[in-house]
């Protein structure tokens, strides 16, 4: 029999954060609790109170002088200033992908939009979301989401921003977007799908289909575990959801040739390495050791790098990336691209491999702030300065202009092109490039002084010469040509044929 242990298997960035930052705060000696649940797994929460920090379930249970983490899956507006008010320090645990979710519902109904959260309406991450709002509406699926838009016609043309339980499935967000695409005249909608939650159930989806039996390990009160429990049910006829080592019912698992183990985001390393362990001793082959999965998956990040990752999440604002680290990887749309004519549905797919330059590393946070447009930037110059030596035809977006010339961005570098270089007519405004796409030669770079220098007008010039050349080879005496009017004389006219001067004589 062999063992497959799912990549994705354990703590996600979120939760792995949350644990680092109340194991620190208990080593600090500085006395503190748990302000409910911090993760979903009673193991974790045990194990904290053991070194000192419980839990309470309200901020008035909060002993004085005591530091408060915040879970994982966030507190309400209102928590926050009740704690204070007590005076109590906030050891904010919040998954930075729920905090996300806070700013978004909170900014859309500061300007006149109603929120529409879809998730478990008590499962306390969105509980904790509906309190950053005054008038929140919670919808579990596309169901309810219909009831409620018959409820009352007029909310079809409400202008809604719609957010979603970040550990909610894929298919329950998709077909509320789809309901509410073909109703809603006036919807928003930012995918806030935890990106390593949606990676999981996709991968568990995929590797449940080729394996005879699936372990799903982590506590039974966990949303994403039981959800993902339910995604291996569809491939896989035969799943176990346990909660440890000690549930695991080995007898399940005989005459099976391919048993597979995944796990849920807040399930602990230990507890996965027991299971697996338990698995070994009764002589079964694992594939891969859990130790060495966990070492392939801890990578450090710093500014400047360049890093890969997978774009799981795309919204008006911001493109989420699976780095396959600790973080959480967001690129503003702002940072993105240069050109200001790009749609961002045009260049980059859930999917897509993309390559980024780390911009900002916010340990506390968990977040990596990441620019294709910098490392686009840094390529840029080194294709610049090969088109200045080869003479190489680029394209570019005028995006300046001013009485000198205009300025034209290529490959995200700003080329100035002098008036006289432009090709336009003179007295013609500058500003009737603006926003066009033109083509143009690279005269100077200075790559020190960040200066390049370009000539629209040379490559008209040479698209005209090449046009006249090859109305030059095909003319013949004898042949019917069409051509425009330049000027007139007492003789005749100058006709331009093709880029050919021609004459008219008038006998």
């Amino acid at each position: 029999m062999k063992i497959r242990l799912a990549k994705s298997a354990g703590f996600c960035y979120g939760v792995k954060r949350a644990v680092e930052l109340a194991e620190s705060a208990a080593q600090s000696g500085e006395p503190c609790v748990m302000l409910g649940y911090i993760i979903h797994n009673s193991d974790v929460v045990d194990h904290l109170a053991r070194q000192g920090v419980k839990v309470v379930e309200d901020p008035d249970q909060v002993p004085e002088g005591y530091g408060v983490i915040i879970r994982s899956h966030g507190e309400s507006r209102a928590t926050y200033q009740r704690l204070e008010q007590r005076g109590a320090k906030i050891l904010d645990a919040t998954c930075p992908n729920v905090t996300r979710i806070h700013r978004i519902v909170a900014k859309a109904e500061e300007q006149g939009r109603q929120p529409v959260i879809i998730g478990t309406p008590n499962h306390p991450e969105v509980v904790a979301i509906a309190g950053w709002c005054r008038h929140p509406v919670v919808l579990p699926g596309a169901d309810e989401l219909e009831e409620w838009l018959r409820e009352d016609e007029n909310r079809k043309n409400l202008p809604l921003t719609f957010v979603s339980q970040t550990t909610s499935t894929r298919k329950i967000w998709d077909g509320c977007v789809k309901k509410a695409k073909k109703e809603c005249t006036n919807a928003e909608f930012f995918d806030t799908i935890c990106g390593a939650t949606s990676k999981r159930q996709e991968e568990a989806h995929q590797f449940a289909a080729q394996c005879d039996k699936m372990v799903v390990i982590g506590d039974g009160k966990s949303s994403n575990t039981k959800r993902l429990a339910e995604i291996c049910r569809e491939s896989c006829p035969d799943v176990q959801l346990i909660e440890r080592a000690a549930d695991l019912d080995l007898s399940r698992l005989a005459q099976a040739e391919v048993v597979g183990i995944t796990a849920g985001a807040s399930t602990p390393a230990w507890i996965i390495k027991e299971v697996c362990d338990k698995m070994s001793d009764e002589n079964m082959e694992i594939e891969k050791s859990f130790a060495e999965m966990l070492e392939e998956s801890i990578k450090t990040l710093n500014t400047g790098d360049k890093v890969t990752g997978t774009v799981v999440a795309i919204t008006p604002t911001e493109i989420q990336v699976d780095l396959g680290t600790k973080h959480a990887g967001y690129i503003p749309v702002s940072e993105l691209t240069d050109d200001p004519t790009a749609k961002v549905e045009d260049l980059v797919k859930v999917g897509d491999e993309i390559e980024t330059f780390v911009v900002r590393v916010n340990d506390q946070e968990g977040v990596v702030t990441l620019s294709k447009k910098r490392l686009d930037v840094v390529k840029g110059w080194e294709e610049i300065e090969a088109a200045r030596e080869n003479e190489t035809v680029m394209e570019g977006v005028v995006t300046e202009d001013n009485k000198g010339g205009v300025v034209v961005s290529v490959k995200g570098i700003r080329v100035f092109v002098p008036a006289s270089q432009t090709g336009l007519p003179r007295e013609t405004p500058m500003n009737t490039l603006l926003k066009q796409k033109v083509r143009l030669i690279i005269t100077e770079v200075n790559r020190a002084r960040r200066r390049v220098v370009g000539s629209i007008s040379r490559v008209l010039r040479a698209e005209r010469a090449a046009a006249a050349e090859k109305v030059w080879a095909e003319i013949e005496p004898g042949k019917h040509y069409t051509g425009t009017v330049k000027s007139l004389t007492s003789y005749g006219a100058f006709v331009d044929i093709g880029g050919v001067d021609g004459m008219v004589h008038t006998s």
